[in-house]
């Protein structure tokens, strides 16, 4: 898999390149730009990534990725995966949905766009009757509902994109079976969240933006069942046994609603606003996944006390006595849980953050909830580029110098496998190893496997540590204080900001036969290095050469070096 293809326009200018030039391949390093939606299809195993210049991009195991690309230059704003197919629907700022599919053509995968919608209104209906801003991909496989800013809810036939108009579920149609004493019976404001009960698919419940849930029955049309909530709502969970229903809102509270049984209003039995009791953000997603044995993980995205730390991006997870704030440092798009089991629906074992610059793996399985190291989509701006320096055909002992020397460093991730592990690469193993490094701001050169399809990092060799600064580098970013509350614990590897500009790289040169690196930097510093196999007390020694050679008016940035570095 590891030609990516769109039909049409696209597929045509690429044949026109090889036919020019000999192209055969393409591929993208890095993470993408501007990221704005999450998909994942447990059945599949495939993770999908939309983006605001309206990509949409495809991961499974190792080696194995998929790219699309819309016409329209529109945002992608939802991705949704059919239900144990191999379709998937994204919705884009324009109110446009899309319909994609994977296909085999001559031996190997493609992403194929096959259909596009835009839901009509009646004549003269403003566009807030049609504008969707909530989707759901039915169990059986041939539904969408579609939820719209008016409160109204279409359903859809798909593939073809055929509107069930007898089937749609108006907002009159609701309202009226709103109870008389609800005080928002007259404005529920627009579908916030469709879900479907787990176990009884002819169910599904409508949250509106005012905080009303109401379950209805797609085959009577009917509703059975309302949630009277009053705060503004956020987002909706559906336990597993169907028989309570969880809610998330805009003042960081949620709530726990029995739905089992014949009462038509169901009862709140529990509300929490858990980083209370000051003001706090909204909690915009709430998940609740059972175990075999024990209380159930719950994961929380915001919620945070507004105040004080109104800025962070964090999710939390609660499970048993562990509480734990994952803090990201830049914003959170969207978040799933994977779980284990033939059939996907065991234990919880990862959880998959995509945050703005980064994505972010947890194994749930692993005392310590440790991340697991990413295969693809590692940023190569974790902090900002400044350099680089590709070095081709790498001999084969250096090479294994260099991996082992980045085993060495990766202690800290967990030792689980990759938990996405959908399609397979069909890649033949590259001719020769290939060295990509990259020097950044804060001092740092890393090493990426550049030989393959995917940039993979095998070293990081930090350069901080030979000079005296102002602070020393902090080698345990991800802890947190004990006893803090809320329990935050960072986590990923995306750090924008260099704590002293002077250690930025400017050039890099390997010698792929001596193993000699050499660096150099902005405050005029040049290091030569010698990769070795173990950890060593090394006194570095300083030469200062004059190459401005007495020029007045110029000053060096300069660092002062450490008698002694212990290098690993």
């Amino acid at each position: 898999m590891k030609r990516f293809r769109r039909h049409g326009q696209e597929s045509q200018r690429e044949r026109i390149k090889q036919e020019l030039y000999g192209f055969n391949k393409t591929v993208e390093h890095g993470f993408p730009h501007q990221p704005s939606a999450l998909g994942f299809s447990p059945s599949l195993q495939l993770l999908a990534i939309g983006t605001r210049s309206g990509a949409i991009k495809l991961y499974g195991g190792p080696g194995v990725e998929f790219m699309g690309l819309h016409d329209e230059n529109a945002a992608v704003t939802q991705v949704h995966f059919l239900p144990h197919q191999v379709e998937l629907v994204t919705l884009l700022d324009d109110n446009s949905l899309h319909m994609w599919t994977l296909r085999a053509h001559h031996g190997v995968s493609e992403l194929l766009e096959i259909g596009r919608f835009t839901l009509s209104g009646p004549p003269g209906a403003p566009p807030s009757v049609t504008h969707v801003t909530a989707v759901l991909a039915h169990s059986s496989g041939d539904l969408l509902l579609l939820g719209t800013e008016g409160g109204h809810v279409f359903v859809v036939k798909v593939p073809g994109f055929r509107e069930l108009e007898e089937r749609n579920i108006s907002l009159e149609k609701v309202t009226n079976s709103v109870p008389e004493d609800y005080g928002g019976r007259r404005s529920l404001e627009h579908v916030e969240s469709l879900q479907e009960n787990p176990v009884n698919p002819r169910q599904v419940l409508i949250g509106y933006g005012r905080g009303l849930m109401v379950i209805w029955d797609l085959d009577s049309q009917s509703a059975v069942k309302h949630i009277p909530a009053t705060q503004q709502l956020e987002s909706v969970w559906w336990t597993e046994d169907g028989g309570h229903v969880l809610s998330s809102h805009s003042d960081g509270s949620y709530c726990r609603w029995k739905v089992a049984g014949d009462d038509p209003q169901s009862e709140q039995e529990k509300s929490e606003v858990p980083y209370g009791h000051f003001p706090c953000k909204a909690i915009s997603k709430i998940i609740q996944l059972p175990t075999e044995q024990g209380p159930p993980f719950l994961f929380l995205s915001g919620g945070m006390p507004r105040a004080s730390y109104g800025d962070r991006h964090c999710i939390s997870v609660i499970h048993s006595k562990t509480h734990v704030a994952l803090d990201f440092t830049s914003r959170i798009i969207d978040f799933f849980v994977i779980r284990d089991g033939p059939d996907h629906t065991g234990e919880p074992s990862a959880l998959v953050v995509l945050v703005e610059e980064e994505l972010v793996v947890i194994d749930l399985q692993t005392e310590g909830w440790p991340v697991i190291q990413t295969p693809y989509l590692v940023p190569l701006h974790c902090s900002a580029i400044t350099c680089s320096h590709h070095v081709s055909a790498i001999p084969l002992k250096l090479w294994e110098r260099v991996l082992s020397a980045g085993a060495l460093q990766n202690t800290h991730y967990s030792k689980k496998p990759w938990p996405m592990t959908g399609g397979q690469n069909l890649a033949p193993d590259p001719p020769q190893r290939d060295l990509l490094l990259t020097g950044h701001e804060d001092g740092t050169v890393r090493f990426w496997d550049a030989s393959g399809v995917c940039l993979y990092p095998m070293y990081k060799l930090s350069t901080a540590g030979v000079f005296l600064t102002d602070s020393d580098p902090n080698d345990n970013l991800n802890q947190g204080t004990e006893g803090e509350w809320p329990p935050f614990r960072k986590v990923g590897c995306f750090d924008p900001y260099s704590d002293d500009p002077r250690l930025g790289i400017q050039k890099i040169h390997l010698c792929k036969y001596s193993g000699y690196l050499t660096v150099a930097g902005t405050a005029g510093q040049i290091l030569v290095l010698e990769l070795n196999d173990e950890a060593a007390e090394q006194t570095v020694e300083a030469t200062v050469a004059d190459l401005l050679q007495g020029q007045e008016g110029f000053r060096w940035k300069s660092l002062h070096v450490r008698a002694t570095r212990v290098w690993r």
